[in-house]
């Protein structure tokens, strides 16, 4: 007995090859999912071990630093006269230093002093002016305490008088933003701006002559208010009215916010721009680039290592320089430590504010960002 076979209906072998080609689309699929997630993953894992590797270059580069200060501390304690200068170990031009792993890392110290603190802009005038006002409000106020209350408008600090209407780091921050280069202010225009700059990190809501407070941001175009608070980061100076971008990125290398207490300027390490605001306690005008210059050469041969060599340059001479004086300094206490690390043709940069006390160096704040 024979048997012939058979071939299966038409039908079925369509559904054959339809089944066929779903299973190989699903596999396709499958192959595509896992080779993107692999891909994910191995990207993952190579920016974790670039983070790893960056930060622990990163945190060396602080110990450099800081063993740097802290050396230059025991030699200034050995000194006779001490002080810190741009000729220092710590003051040197950033060196490259090649890496293990195949990149460079780069860091530089800064003196933060040498710039000018914003948050002394919110101390208070100390001219005896200001005082005679202030016992002379304080009688009037007593004499009135019977008298009927009646509703008082927000304070204006009105006075043109420079003497009363300025504080020595306002008259400094004045001059700064009118020797910024190219991104120089008229005198007039320097002034508004102080005054916007104080008013926007002053406690109250008292609005200056030319400044503005919380109504003049509550109503802008696009609404907040001012930080009524010392800055935290030089970076909020983007918010104050007034402010442009070609301004901030002139003033914003040569100011600070650290420490947050007002500190003493050190002459020794200023840049150029921020030596130019040393003048007479009734002069609004920075000093001529050239003196500047001129002193800078000073300085850095040697002529100039106390505050008293530069107040008795003749530039100063005839110049009343009672409130300027206590603000000047050769000591530094506060540095900055720009570092950066170049790896597998990443980079990743970290600013560092360091506190140096006599028994120790400690780093107070790090940002990835603008301080």
């Amino acid at each position: 007995m024979s048997y012939r076979a058979t071939d299966p209906p038409r039908g079925q072998q369509g559904a054959a090859l339809v089944v066929a080609m779903l299973v190989f689309a699903l596999v396709a699929a499958l192959m595509v999912g896992l080779q993107r997630d692999f891909t994910l993953t191995l990207q993952r894992g190579t920016h974790q071990l670039f983070s790893e590797q960056t930060w622990s270059y990163l945190i060396g580069a602080e110990g450099l630093a800081q063993i740097a200060l802290q050396r230059d501390t025991r030699i200034d304690a050995e000194a006779e006269s001490p002080a810190d200068h741009l000729g220092e170990m710590w003051a040197q031009p950033p060196t490259p230093y090649p890496l293990d792993a195949g990149g460079w890392m780069t860091g530089g110290l800064e003196d933060l002093q040498g710039r000018l603190n914003l948050n002394g802009l919110i101390e208070a005038p100390t001219n005896s002016a200001n005082k005679d006002e202030g016992v002379e409000a304080e009688n009037e106020a007593d004499d009135a305490v019977d008298a009927p209350a009646e509703p008082v408008a927000p304070a204006t600090v009105n006075s043109n008088d420079a003497e009363k209407r300025w504080s020595v780091t306002q008259k400094l921050l004045i001059r700064l933003l009118q020797a910024l280069g190219d991104a120089s202010l008229s005198l007039d225009d320097a002034m508004v701006l102080t005054e916007r700059i104080t008013d926007f990190i002053d406690a109250d809501t008292d609005r200056r002559l030319e400044g503005a407070e919380g109504p003049d941001y509550r109503y802008a175009s696009f609404p907040y208010l001012p930080a009524n608070q010392p800055l935290a980061s030089v970076s909020e100076l983007r918010a104050v009215q007034g402010m442009t971008a070609t301004v901030y990125d002139a003033l914003a290398p040569l100011v600070t916010v650290w420490p947050v207490a007002s500190s003493r300027l050190n002459i020794l390490t200023c840049p150029l721009a921020v030596l130019q605001t040393l003048n007479g306690d009734d002069q609004l005008s920075p000093l001529p680039a050239m003196e500047a210059e001129r002193l800078d050469a000073l300085r850095r041969e040697g002529d100039i290592t106390q505050v008293e060599d530069l107040l008795s340059d003749s530039v100063f001479e005839g110049q009343d320089l009672t409130e300027l004086q206590p603000l000047l300094d050769v000591r530094s206490d506060w540095f900055l430590l720009d570092a950066s690390v170049e790896l597998a043709e990443r980079e990743r940069h970290l600013f560092t504010v360091f506190h140096r006390t006599p028994e120790r160096v400690v780093a107070v704040f790090r940002s990835e960002g603008e301080l």
